[in-house]
């Protein structure tokens, strides 16, 4: 490969993540305070059962997963709307579901383990131009769909019972943004693999709410962690040969805890 044709797919990537990340930290926003900050790591690990029936049955793993995600998604919906049983029970449940039919799949069939360990780890260095404008599409798209109910969104999440007196069916606004957080978080899949995308969509959200001090701040510095992280983790990958996908979300984390102990220098000084 040329220096080009190498220079073109990091720029790809670097791209590719970015979009991923903003996406995923404005719904992370929505995850956290909904308290289900796990939904992302059911729904990645979900997503992994997917992508061995993909390569199992010769698919499209991106498109597949995709479709499968968001059944799965609008299925941990149904249930948690249920209230049969609590939400982290739900999520542990299709946390361990996916996880053991990949395994199966993957002990069954000889040649798929090296396929899917890229998906694993990720690979944001060799996104394609497909995933590309793929991951531009579906940041659009949230970014969209976070415009348009912004102000339901916000009333749903601080009072449900208000938001429903008042006409805004709170039933159809989870449903969308759960199926909007499964589809990022397939494709943060890519940037993060199995093991770490659901950080994409925690981490973030989790720093901003150490430090934001209204609804739309929290959104803001959600995605500016997020995007400092992919695009400082990519450098950092690149100039210490270390795995992109690591050092991204070890900069997630270095920004959380930095947040945090930010936060507890300024209370010790109001006191």
């Amino acid at each position: 490969m040329g220096f080009i044709e190498a220079l073109g797919l990091i720029y790809q990537g670097v791209l590719a993540g970015v979009f991923i990340a903003l996406s995923c930290s404005m719904l992370g926003v929505y995850l956290l305070m909904r308290r289900l900050s796990m939904l992302g790591a059911g729904i990645s690990h979900s997503a992994f059962g997917g992508i061995a029936l993909a390569f199992l049955f010769g698919l499209d793993p991106t498109v597949f997963t995709l479709i499968y995600t968001a059944f799965v998604s609008f299925f941990i919906q149904y249930l948690m709307e249920r209230k049969n049983l609590p939400s982290d029970t739900i999520l542990s449940l299709f946390f361990s579901f996916g996880t053991a039919l990949a395994v199966i799949i993957l002990s069954l069939t000889e040649g798929l383990s090296q396929s899917i360990y890229s998906y694993l780890f990720g690979s944001i260095l060799v996104v394609s131009e497909r995933e590309l404008y793929l991951s531009f599409f579906i940041f659009l798209l949230s970014l969209l769909i976070l415009r348009l109910k912004y102000d339901q969104l916000f009333l749903v999440l601080f009072n449900e019972e208000i938001a429903k007196l008042k006409g805004i069916n709170s039933s159809l606004l989870n449903y969308l943004f759960v199926l909007l957080a499964g589809i990022n978080i397939v494709l943060s899949i890519k940037v993060a693999g199995l093991l770490l995308s659901a950080s994409f969509v925690a981490l973030p959200s989790m720093t901003a709410l150490l430090i934001a001090g209204s609804f739309l701040q929290t959104f803001l510095f959600s995605a500016l962690f997020a995007v400092l992280s992919v695009i400082l983790g990519i450098a950092i990958s690149l100039s210490y040969n270390v795995p992109p996908s690591g050092a991204i979300v070890m900069l997630m984390v270095f920004f959380f805890l930095l947040a945090f102990a930010i936060g507890k220098v300024k209370a010790s000084k109001r006191l």
